[in-house]
């Protein structure tokens, strides 16, 4: 029992160490590492799930737990991966409807490197591991560096996928070739009817090498864009847009420029930053709570260490402000992400583009007041996975809510399941659950009732 005790104060301990508060503006802001010991935290995904699922550089991707900041690898292809500087495993996108359809996009570069190659590989999610790669789009020409590699799926089930110049200078202008491009593809790969040029991928094109892309609720796409020695690009992506690389860095603001620009229908950033930055990946954050974020596109940074906070204009057309925070304070900034109770999940990727510190690097959560309401108190208080659910699924609590009173009933009122909240983690295995709708109810210490129904 002592022993218990002993181990049970270690980890408060260890965990208190690991928490502390910063001010972001008026803000104050709990930060924590929830987990470290990743080589180079790629790509960082809240799933429906509510755990942070990763890829890193060298070929793994994992499911972090961010209450027990432990770590599950679903998926090791070390072997199939090149790594080399900035190739490897890298962007990763879940699809939108992951509980009928548990399939997650992969992007990743192989081969060797005097013949680098490029793929987008589907695999299904059998609840343990990845498994089934179907290979969706291949052959691209790797490198090295620029590669590339955002993805996002769009709310028409189109995947748009972002690819670097791969250090070759020709290809960007080239619409027969795949790099230096935003494609637009299928989730089967197939090419959809309306892309801008028939039975081409090539969504919008000149690119040097994309590393963020939003779907802003303003309907438009948002990109972040690393220029060569100056110009990184913010910009609003476009089909069939040309967006200038090699001939124009940033805004047409040269006589050359000016003349490729009007010859070739260039659309220009909304911003751009000389030096460069190395600009990452974006999200939109909504939080009145946290007036620094708020209604605000967040964006990492890789070269300069910080977090840049850009106010769009009513349009989304033009950028209002820009904030920087964070900066060298938490290294290099790779990829970001929300999670249920509006906490900011942050991948850090060291001091160092080289990794020169293999398997050091961190995933950091912010936690700032919320402004949630009663459906998203829920959200905040507990989560289901999977929901359709199954005979099996799990309930996870957060700490609001231990202690209180929870249960499942059908329809007609009859109880199924019944209990206080006395641990985080409640897993139900029943084969006596017909199909239908069911109801989860939590009382609050506040005597607020929440409700969620279940789909079986």
């Amino acid at each position: 029992m002592k022993k218990l005790l002993l181990i049970f104060m270690l980890s408060l301990a260890i965990q208190s160490q690991s928490q502390t508060n910063i001010n972001i503006g008026s803000t104050t802001v709990e930060v924590e590492t929830i987990y470290t010991g990743l080589d180079i935290p790629w790509e960082i995904i809240y799933g429906p799930d509510g755990y942070i699922w990763t890829t890193e550089r060298k070929g793994i991707i994992s499911r972090i737990d961010p209450v027990a900041q432990t770590k599950t690898v679903i998926l090791n292809i070390v072997s199939s991966v090149y790594q080399n500087s900035e190739s490897g495993m890298l962007g990763m996108a879940l699809h939108p409807n992951f509980a009928a359809n548990p399939e997650v996009f992969v992007a990743y570069t192989y081969g060797t490197f005097s013949n680098l190659k490029e793929k987008l590989v589907k695999y299904t999610y059998n609840g343990t591991s990845l498994v089934n790669p179907v290979v969706i789009l291949d052959n691209i020409i790797g490198n090295t560096t620029h590669n590339g590699s955002r993805l996002l799926i769009l709310p028409d089930n189109t995947l748009l996928f972002s690819t670097g110049d791969a250090q070759n200078q020709l290809f960007p202008q080239d619409i027969t070739e795949l790099n230096g491009k935003l494609l637009r593809i299928n989730l089967d790969g197939t090419i959809p009817a309306d892309n801008p040029i028939a039975g081409n991928p090539v969504y919008s094109f000149g690119h040097r090498n994309v590393q963020g892309l939003l779907l802003h609720p303003n309907g438009k796409i948002y990109m972040s864009e690393h220029g060569a020695s100056t110009d990184d690009e913010f910009q609003i992506a476009e089909s069939g847009r040309n967006f200038g690389w090699p001939n124009v860095e940033g805004f047409c603001n040269t006589s050359n420029e000016q003349s490729f620009c009007t010859a070739n229908n260039v659309k220009e950033p909304l911003l751009a930053w000389t030096p460069t930055i190395a600009p990452s990946d974006l999200v939109y954050y909504e939080n009145a709570a946290f007036p620094e974020f708020n209604n605000k596109v967040l964006m990492t940074v890789l070269k300069d260490k910080k977090l840049i906070a850009m106010q769009l204009d009513a349009t989304g057309n033009s950028v209002l402000s820009q904030t920087h925070y964070l900066t060298n304070l938490y290294g290099r900034l790779r990829d970001i992400c929300v999670g249920a109770q509006k906490e900011i999940y942050l991948a850090t990727n060291g001091a160092s583009w080289s990794n020169t510190n293999p398997n050091t690097h961190s995933i950091i959560v912010l936690r700032p007041p919320n402004d949630l309401g009663i459906d998203d108190q829920f959200k905040a208080a507990i989560s289901v996975y999977p929901n359709p659910i199954g005979n099996e699924f799990t309930i996870n609590f957060t700490d609001n809510v231990l202690g209180n009173q929870f249960c499942l009933t059908d329809l007609t009122g009859r109880t199924i399941f019944s209990s206080l909240i006395t641990e985080k983690v409640v897993r139900f295995n029943s084969t006596e659950l017909k199909n239908g709708i069911y109801v989860l109810q939590v009382t609050m210490k506040n005597g607020t009732e929440l409700t969620k129904k279940l789909i079986k």
